[in-house]
């Protein structure tokens, strides 16, 4: 299997993993600050488990190795952590959604600015298609309006694809690492700001199973992505959360989605897997 095959896996695990996501942070329904307490410190522990388990002793170099690049991606990762929760808490989760899936446009932006990467027309044609498709979904069940939640979703989107194209500037080394820095980052502003939490029972084992094991497996193949894969394309793969994320709540609180929200997220899926077939047998990506 070619690294580009590998990245493209590796992803789309990724973004499965995180997907229940959205659903736990509905279903708890806490205080923002105070589950970002337990969601940073949780991601931080499991992320602290794999990277041991992958370099052992040379931990400590491999966080010294990625350097201003690396707390570059940590203060992406905090920033796209903290908004993500507060849009979820005041916006709802289709608002936040849809406006956090706009980060392959930004992907795309920073990566021709910073890294001179051109867009394929077939990237181009798959994020114009997704975004049909995320519109038909929104445009069946809009929440009450919010637009400070609605900026927040636009912050997280924004730093979100600033942290993969971040990760990708360095294709040589595992960024991953600096995922760490970032959790601990956002566990300490929630404490901060939102004081000790005060979540407990089947909710803080949701939590828990969440961000100390699904998270930071599901980021850390993420932020593996860009090494071999374009952030675009990282991005545009977390496109699969919009759609699988709403049948998470399907199946768990039997909110039945409505042939409307069914036919977005068969456009989505489409453009997804158009495009990945398209690309599969580049052994790169395209140069800038």
């Amino acid at each position: 299997m070619q690294d580009r095959q590998k990245g493209l896996l590796l992803t789309a695990l990724g973004v499965l993993l995180i997907s229940p996501d959205a659903l736990v942070l509905r279903w708890v329904s806490a205080d923002a600050m105070q589950i970002l307490v337990w969601r940073g410190g949780l991601i931080a522990l499991g992320l602290t488990v794999l990277l041991v388990a992958r370099y052992r002793r040379a931990l400590p170099r491999k966080l010294r190795g990625v350097g201003w690049t690396g707390l570059g991606c940590a203060l992406c990762y905090a920033t796209s952590n903290i908004s993500f929760v507060q849009a979820m808490n005041l916006a709802g989760a289709a608002n936040t959604l849809l406006i956090f899936s706009v980060s392959p446009l930004f992907a795309g932006f920073l990566g021709w600015i910073w890294l001179g990467e051109r867009l394929p027309l077939r990237t181009v044609l798959a994020i114009l298609t997704s975004l049909v498709g995320i519109a038909l979904i929104v445009s069946d069940e809009t929440p009450g309006s919010s637009l400070a939640g609605n900026l927040l979703a636009l912050v997280a989107a924004i730093a979100l694809a600033s942290n993969f194209t971040l990760a990708r500037s360095k294709p040589l080394i595992d960024m991953s690492p600096g995922l760490l820095l970032g959790a601990v980052l956002v566990s300490m502003i929630g404490y901060l700001v939102g004081g000790t939490p005060q979540i407990a029972g089947e909710k803080l084992f949701a939590l828990v199973l969440l961000c100390a094991l699904l998270l930071p497996m599901g980021f850390m193949l993420i932020q593996l992505g860009p090494r071999t894969i374009s952030a675009t394309e990282v991005g545009l793969m977390l496109l699969l959360e919009v759609i699988i994320g709403p049948l998470w709540v399907w199946l768990l609180l039997d909110e039945e989605p409505t042939e409307t929200v069914l036919l977005g997220g068969a456009i989505v899926l489409f453009a997804l897997l158009g495009h990945a077939l398209l690309g599969w047998r580049q052994t790169q990506p395209s140069p800038g």
